[in-house]
């Protein structure tokens, strides 16, 4: 896959929140005007935020996700990137992202070089997440925090490229009927939070309007 970073540089501007809430209303249309969801765009969040590591392998650049560990208070057992709240000391929500992956997977902030932030994507457990976008030396000492990881795995940057990989689940919350992507690849099903951040990837990926 050529360019890619050249591609999500050009287009990054366009994943901005207005773009994530867009994509949300484009998948749900019977909920645009229903209280109960337009709320989610203004009630107060605790600021969280996940790296999105690219890591430019020899033969392509891959996606890093994590299996979160089944003892986990929240989440567990699902997929998800590196990340967290953010903690007061944190400098920026950048900082964030960089402190949660060294923490879960072990990779040196020194060794991630920042490309840029996604739109703020709202999780269903009160956090605004900001997805932050680094590439990863290849020669980073990744491995697990047993404590909160239980697997790593890599996928290629391509195929989440391809819009086509991103499908659409039927999810309900409240009694209230709602959509939202899921990407399963291989062994892995991907959904919920992760995968609305890889469908918004996934946009800046795309070579012209056509994801819009």
């Amino acid at each position: 896959m050529e360019n890619w970073r050249a591609l999500i540089e050009k287009n990054l501007s366009r994943m901005t929140t207005q773009r994530v809430r867009e994509i949300f209303a484009e998948i749900n249309p019977h909920l645009v005007g229903d209280a109960r969801f337009e709320s989610r765009w203004t009630k107060k969040r605790q600021p969280a935020a996940v790296l999105i590591p690219i890591i430019n392998r020899i033969d392509r650049p891959t996606v890093l996700l994590t299996v979160r560990s089944p003892d986990m208070p929240s989440h567990a057992g699902q997929i998800s990137f590196p990340g967290g709240r953010a903690h007061p000391e944190d400098s920026d929500l950048v900082e964030t992202a960089l402190r949660e992956a060294e923490e879960e997977v072990n990779i040196p902030r020194a060794a991630v070089d920042i490309i840029g932030s996604l739109g703020v994507h709202e999780g269903g457990l009160g956090f605004a997440v900001t997805p932050v976008i680094g590439l990863v030396d290849p020669r980073a000492p990744i491995r697990p925090c047993p404590r909160e990881v239980a697997e790593i795995f890599e996928t290629p940057l391509e195929w989440f490229a391809d819009l086509s990989n991103h499908t659409i689940e039927e999810r309900r919350h409240d009694g209230v009927s709602f959509h939202m992507f899921a990407a399963p690849y291989e062994n892995y099903h991907i959904w919920g939070l992760t995968a609305g951040i890889l469908r918004s990837l996934a946009e800046t990926l795309q070579r012209d309007e056509a994801a819009q």
